[in-house]
């Protein structure tokens, strides 16, 4: 669905751009959900007079939602941070939050978005600091996170010979849809042309801080290989490459 809209501003406007957001509602405002949005895209001065066009799409019911990459957390049993709620509600969750809270924080890509809030799943710490008590008990395994990816080596304890208790926060990680689409196509994976949701959730992470944890080094040399290889295909950071190697170097995930 499409719809152009052509409005006027008497006389000339002193500021180069306006951004001008169309909602529709779907029933009666406010408690309907939003299915039709548009932001200006063009703006043409006429005489005396600025004329504004914008085009607007059909959109998803929410801004954010579960991506097929990370429906794993919801179904893989014996899975340590599987999430018990169905998708739907978890992602109903995220975008009131999320309403409440307008703010997302920069990841480590302009594509790369977090969420930070409450544990409202009641998923267990993710992560360990590796002691002289336990580090006898690390195991490591080839994996891949989906089909097509190459595996890689990481280690981990087994969530069995670890005490954990319930994290206190949720590290929310979103993709844009861009780049979602862009890492489907290059990995030849079908590309859900109806999901106009502009954030799709990637992973979600439990922990005890509000803040981003390093990335893994490993998963910083696959983004490196680029996403034929099931990486987004961002350059390796030496700087930060040498501090994800400090943390993960004393710390391992739990699983």
């Amino acid at each position: 669905m499409n719809l152009f809209l052509t409005f006027s501003v008497n006389g000339i406007l002193t500021t180069p751009n306006l951004s001008i957001d169309l909602v529709i509602y779907a029933g009666a405002f406010p408690s309907a959900a939003p299915v039709f949005i548009s932001r200006i895209v063009q703006s043409r001065p006429l005489a005396s007079k600025s004329h504004y066009h914008c085009r607007g799409t059909m959109t998803a019911k929410y801004d954010i939602v579960v991506d097929d990459f990370c429906l794993r957390q919801f179904s893989q049993e014996g899975n340590y941070s599987k999430i018990r709620l169905p998708p739907s509600e978890f992602e109903e969750q995220v975008n009131a939050y999320y309403q409440a809270n307008p703010t997302l924080v920069d990841g480590y890509a302009p594509f790369c978005k977090h969420i930070f809030m409450p544990n409202f799943a009641g998923l267990r710490s993710g992560t360990s600091p590796i002691t002289p008590e336990n580090v006898h008990l690390l195991r490591s395994i080839y994996e891949a996170r989906k089909e097509k990816e190459l595996p890689v080596l990481i280690r981990y304890f087994p969530k069995e010979e670890i005490a954990s208790k319930p994290a206190a926060f949720l590290d929310i990680i979103l993709y844009s849809r861009e780049q979602i689409q862009k890492e489907n196509e290059d990995m030849a994976n079908p590309v859900k042309e109806q999901n106009h949701s502009p954030w799709g959730i990637v992973s979600v992470k439990p922990q005890d801080v509000d803040y981003e944890l390093p990335m893994q080094p490993i998963t910083m040399l696959r983004n490196a290989l680029g996403r034929d290889y099931g990486g987004s295909g961002v350059a390796l950071d030496q700087t930060k490459y040498l501090a994800s190697v400090d943390f993960w170097s004393c710390h391992a995930i739990i699983r």
